[in-house]
């Protein structure tokens, strides 16, 4: 199995991932918020990525049930793709302005198979990819990550915005079906059976009790909660200004998720070569210029040129600091349990995010949006500030895998 292929297998399998996500981030609380939706409401619909931060409480169950022939975590995610494809293509079917329950709960079941397809795709590439190439492999998987934010947000919406609904979800079932044929071809590397059928969900715990967890598990919590409050309200933020959903599915679902795109594959290729906590560090106080400058398109200055300055820069250093974030944490999982500790690190990541998205129609309604996005930057200070503070500077805390075992992940935490 040549680098290419592997690096194009995961690349499209994290697109078809960030599809439904895309699609809540962008699209969906523009085309609400269009319909006349409250601010309110618009921020409570983030609590539909539960899954994605449940996920880790059935990821021990991919860890150690698949099939040996077809491939361990190849047989989770061949089906799984299938049902989002039909999924997506029940969706399509709905009302958006009159089915609000059906589409609530069609959305739920679609969120709940990519983030189990996440977690088998999260195990297949710790076993997949050697250490030296984790850093521009997770610059693929968070540049798939904001290609399919594109395919799922920005798309959708200018699709919407010209061809309707149905049209628009049509589309994004044929995206979601292209990583199949690749899937098909997968022979997945093998590991002794006895490694997968002991893991259980006594799992979750060991990885708590490695030394010094508690500290990444506070910088997991924070990294993404203060960008993750912007994000929620900048769609709101334009549409209040005045401008069409074609407007803003072309800012922030294209020339953002682009330069997020760009951002990541950068991020992948400076980690391998400056290291991954320095590289972590010095994104991260990248974003924090960024989110504060959000300020400016909040208070009316520029108009649509500062906006698109804004999310795009804020965009290609978010792109950065994720790639650098999504390579320490597959440094932190074991071959075993690949699934069970990424899924769980993407799980803790995701609480900040969901918590302060969930707030975050309530912030801007308090405070205004400018004031919102201060509040934001701030939480990205106190995650920056953490890990200057406990992380940086320390040694390398994970050995190297040895030369020639393909299947060899990330070692244990030391620190």
């Amino acid at each position: 199995m040549t680098r290419t292929f592997r690096f194009t297998l995961l690349g499209l399998l994290y697109v078809s991932q960030a599809i439904p996500l895309g699609f809540f981030i962008v699209a969906v609380p523009s085309i609400l918020r269009s319909e006349g939706l409250s601010l309110e409401r618009v921020g409570l619909l983030s609590a539909l990525a539960f899954p994605w931060l449940l996920k880790f409480l059935w990821a021990p169950l991919v860890d150690r049930f698949g099939s040996s022939r077809r491939g361990h975590y190849r047989s989770w995610i061949l089906p799984l793709q299938l049902l989002c494809v039909f999924i997506v293509a029940w969706i399509s079917r709905l009302d958006v302005s009159q089915d609000m329950g059906h589409l609530i709960v069609a959305c739920g079941l679609f969120m709940f198979c990519s983030a189990t397809q996440d977690v088998a795709t999260d195990g297949l590439a710790v076993r997949l990819l050697h250490h030296d190439e984790r850093g521009l492999g997770n610059g693929f998987q968070v540049g798939g990550y904001y290609l399919g934010q594109i395919c799922g947000g920005g798309v959708v919406l200018l699709l919407y915005s010209a061809f309707g609904w149905t049209a628009a979800l049509g589309v994004m079932a044929l995206i979601l079906a292209l990583p199949i044929a690749w899937v098909v071809r997968l022979e997945e590397p093998r590991v002794p059976v006895e490694a997968n059928e002991h893991v259980t969900w006594s799992a979750l715990g060991r990885f708590f009790r490695r030394p010094g967890i508690l500290v990444w598990v506070v910088v997991l919590l924070l990294w993404r909660a203060g960008e993750t409050m912007v994000q929620w309200m900048v769609n709101p933020l334009l549409v209040d200004q005045g401008y069409s959903l074609h407007e803003i599915g072309l800012l922030v679902g294209i020339v953002g998720s682009l330069a997020a795109l760009v951002g990541a594959l950068l991020g992948g290729y400076w980690i391998n070569r400056r290291g991954r906590r320095p590289t972590l560090l010095f994104f991260g106080t990248l974003q924090v210029i960024a989110l504060t400058a959000f300020v400016l398109p909040a208070l009316g200055v520029g108009g649509l040129p500062v906006f698109y300055c804004v999310v795009s820069a804020s965009a290609a250093v978010g792109g950065m600091a994720t790639a650098a974030l999504y390579t320490i944490m597959m440094d932190r999982s074991e071959p075993a349990t690949a699934a069970t500790d990424f899924s769980l690190q993407q799980s803790l990541a995701a609480i900040g995010p969901v918590l302060t998205a969930s707030g975050s129609g309530y912030s801007a309604m308090a405070l205004g949006y400018s004031g919102h996005f201060l509040v934001a930057a701030s939480v990205q200070v106190c995650a920056v500030a953490w890990v200057a503070c406990f992380l940086y500077g320390d040694e390398a805390t994970h050995r190297r895998p040895k030369e020639g075992d393909p299947t060899e992940g990330a070692m244990a935490s030391q620190g």
